[in-house]
């Protein structure tokens, strides 16, 4: 029975992928991911492609196995700096890339393009958080000022505070 693949268009007969080791082994790699993850790495792989030719079942399964511990760990390391990825951006990210932005040369080399979005991404992220912490902190410090000081309670309250002091 032939079948055509949803993501790449490729035609191949469905029992040869059954008894292919390499086919078999991609799916079990893949199987093990979220629905959201899974779909769109598939689509992704197909921009490995090679124009005039279907893509290996190893190939396949070798590119997939260089994202998949990255994808376990939620982390990404690109040019000596370790990134938080969720899989929400893997997800988002994926998904874009599976769209074929109009700027890419087909069929990809590398997952290097992948990699420079989620970190990117995580860059981002991370900026934002950092502003909400700072601005967080800055109100904590200022909150405690917050409207106009009586400086004749704070006064008294100072002497209070030392008149039971013995000196």
């Amino acid at each position: 029975m032939k079948v055509t693949c949803p993501a790449c268009g490729s035609a191949f007969d469905l029992d040869a992928a059954v008894s292919d080791a390499d086919a078999r082994r991609f799916v079990d790699l893949v199987a093990g991911l979220e629905p959201r993850v899974a779909k769109p790495l598939i689509q992704y792989l197909a921009l490995f492609r090679p124009e005039k030719t279907g893509m290996r079942w190893s190939r396949m399964y070798a590119l997939a196995e260089e994202l998949m511990p990255m994808i376990r760990e939620a982390r990404v390391r690109r040019n000596g700096t370790v990134y938080a990825v969720p899989t929400d951006a893997w997800a988002a990210a994926l998904s874009m890339l599976a769209d074929r932005p109009k700027n890419l040369t087909l069929p990809l080399k590398s997952h290097g393009y992948l990699l420079e979005i989620l970190a990117s991404q995580a860059e981002k992220i991370a900026a934002k958080a950092e502003t909400e912490t700072e601005t967080k902190r800055r109100e904590s410090r200022t909150g405690a000022q917050k409207g106009p000081v009586d400086v004749n309670e704070h006064l008294a309250s100072l002497r209070g505070a030392t008149e039971g002091k013995k000196p």
